[in-house]
């Protein structure tokens, strides 16, 4: 291992740092690996909230592939199924989006259809498809609902003899008196109760939501009632009879009761009226124009951030590449911030085997003599790039050096063809020329991308050919790290 080069071990550390990304990236973005098969449909839906790319497809339950691609054509979201080669699906299949639970991801679940209908094959496009409306859990909770409401209509029925009916008849009596006593009240203070029916609103809109479970309860009291009614119907005449002397002996405490409520309700008007008018503290903070603009500034800057982040792209490159004119590998990773689509930033890390010449002057016995060695180096990059359709157009720090540079995609953006300039001065060993190179990327798979070309075109002594290839792929994740960074723009 002491005869290994530094140049070596690097290359052969990328080569692991590539691989290991490679299974993470496949592994946590739920990705087919590249040696999985599979045939690929198509279908267009009006609207798909909620599904995302990578998205699993399930047919009975079962996952059978995933949501390779999504694009919009014609108004429309014309997405790309991959779908597992054993699995058959006829031509009068249907596709339909679902949600695992109330609170559980998007997924496409799709139906088979018949085998008298024939087979689709890879590129055709199911036809049938249905939006995510929920009707069949819906309709299920409906027929449960129907069926506690006729289990209680039946319980109900077995209750009431005639000897009850007569003793609710008497509590109802009873009851309708104390609705009129009542009703004296309410005239007298129309405000208060007024209010108290605002909560008593609220109180069924809770009642309401939770309605399914609360017809299960009265079904079951309605069982235990058949079995308590006599007793309970004269117990609730008596009842009504003790409330209704109450009612009668406690009427002006009532009364007084209603009216400290309603100095109350004066003195927090009165408050209100303070603060509206710049009163006290409080009455300051809401008047005071400074702390307004202050809010309003705080907020809009906040929803800027929000703004940039959300639009921002992050894409993470990792390659290594042999060069023939100096038989030596060099490793590169490079970051891309893409705020928008046509400009975008380049930040990365090279690791050169022929970075740097260290020059040392020796004088023995009157003679100076100059060495030279060659040492490797991590160089950084840091460059804008600003993109005009198919072009795009690079400058900024280019391995330690200033230098420039321009790519030219093609084939859906899949391939480019790179042109780069830097060390203008000639500081790099061995050359007395700037260091240019001409080469071409092309995507072979989702993530991984081959390339090759000639570099140091204007050094003969080191110019070569080179070849490499690595790993490229987006990182959602990696873009909020940006959106905390204080006082960070990209704009």
């Amino acid at each position: 291992m002491k005869n290994v080069s530094a140049e070596l071990k690097v290359g052969i550390f990328a080569i692991m740092v590539i691989i290991i990304l490679s299974y993470m990236t496949f592994k946590v973005g739920r990705t087919p690996f590249i040696w999985e098969k599979g045939y690929r449909l198509y279908a267009e839906f009006d609207d798909i909230s909620g599904l995302d790319e990578k998205s699993r497809i399930k047919i009975a339950g079962v996952n059978a592939g995933l949501v390779e691609k999504i694009t919009l054509l014609d108004g429309k979201a014309r997405l790309t199924l991959l779908i597992e080669p054993d699995v058959k699906i006829y031509r009068n299949a249907k596709a339909s989006l679902r949600m695992s639970g109330l609170l559980g991801d998007r997924f496409l679940a799709v139906s088979t259809g018949t085998p008298e209908e024939p087979l689709l094959k890879s590129g055709d496009t199911i036809t049938k498809t249905e939006p995510a409306m929920g009707i069949d859990v819906f309709a299920n909770k409906l027929s449960t609902v129907a069926t506690s409401l006729s289990e209680l209509s039946e319980n109900l029925k077995t209750v009431f003899g005639e000897k009850e009916k007569q003793a609710l008849s008497e509590a109802i009596l009873n009851l309708r008196t104390l609705t009129q006593n009542l009703n004296e009240i309410s005239l007298e203070n129309k405000e208060p109760l007024h209010n108290m029916l605002v909560q008593l609103e609220k109180f069924t809109e809770t009642l309401a939501a939770k309605g399914p479970g609360l017809v299960d309860d009265v079904s079951r009291a309605a069982k235990t009632f058949s079995e308590k009614g006599p007793k309970l119907a004269e117990d609730l005449s008596l009842l009504a009879s003790n409330l209704k002397e109450v009612v009668q002996e406690n009427k002006g405490a009532f009364k007084e009761s209603l009216e400290n409520i309603r100095k109350v309700s004066e003195t927090a008007n009165s408050i209100a009226r303070k603060i509206e008018s710049g009163e006290g503290t409080l009455g300051k903070l809401v008047k005071d124009d400074k702390l307004y603009d202050s809010l309003s500034k705080v907020s809009e800057q906040a929803g800027k951030s929000l703004d940039v982040v959300g639009e921002l792209r992050t894409f993470l490159d990792f390659h290594t590449e042999y060069n023939t004119g100096e038989g030596e590998w060099k490793g590169f990773f490079d970051l891309t911030l893409q705020p928008k689509k046509d400009k975008y930033y380049i930040l990365g890390a090279v690791g050169d085997p022929r970075g740097t010449v260290e020059t040392t002057d020796r004088t023995i016995n009157g003679i100076t003599t100059t060495e030279e060695e060659t040492k490797s180096k991590i160089e950084f990059t840091a460059q804008f790039a600003k993109r005009f359709d198919d072009l795009a157009l690079r400058v900024g720090l280019m391995e330690n050096t200033f230098g420039f540079g321009a790519d030219y995609f093609f084939y859906d953006d899949n391939g480019r063809v790179k042109f780069d300039v830097w060390d203008l001065s000639a500081k790099e060993a061995e050359a007395d020329k700037a260091h240019a190179r001409l080469g071409v990327d092309y995507r072979i798979f989702k993530f991984i991308f081959v390339s090759s070309g000639v570099d140091n075109l204007l050094n003969s002594n080191r110019r070569g050919i080179y070849v490499g290839g690595g790993l490229k792929f987006e990182d959602e994740d990696f873009k909020y790290l940006f959106g905390k960074a204080p006082g960070l723009s990209l704009r």
